[in-house]
């Protein structure tokens, strides 16, 4: 059994789906707390991302991906895909709120559903592309 895990725990697929959910339910708590607090759900939103940033990307960098590159260009090619999954998700939430009706964190767990897959294929072969060890292809 132990072996299994090790072995399952080995793919860099299965540690960016613990990780991104991890960090993507850390992400929601935080929204979540600032709608609570009165925040615009917009202000949420981006406090909640400035936050998870600091956090997600040593886990994706040492964890995940195992890098073994430069920091600053791996901080880089990270800050380009998050943003972009950052600017969908900024997007398309208002998009669901105001023109559906959704309710805001609905709609931000709906986003981010979408915007993993792309995120991590992004991080594989942009972010961490020459950088990850070869025991993790």
């Amino acid at each position: 059994m132990r072996k299994k895990l090790k072995q399952v725990w080995g793919r860099h697929q299965v540690r960016y789906l613990v990780v991104a959910g991890s960090t993507s339910l850390g992400y929601l708590t935080l929204v979540w707390l600032g709608l609570h607090l009165g925040l615009h759900y917009m202000l949420a939103i981006l406090l909640a991302q400035a936050i998870t940033i600091g956090i997600a990307f040593p886990l994706y960098r040492s964890l995940v991906f195992q890098s073994t590159g430069a920091v600053i260009p791996d901080f880089v090619r990270f800050l380009s895909v998050w943003a972009s999954g950052a600017v969908a998700g900024v997007l398309a939430t208002p998009f669901l709120v105001e023109v559906f009706s959704w309710d805001p964190l609905i709609a931000q767990i709906l986003s981010i559903l979408v915007i993993a897959v792309v995120s991590f294929l992004s991080h594989q072969f942009f972010t961490f592309r020459r950088n990850r060890l070869s025991s993790n292809h």
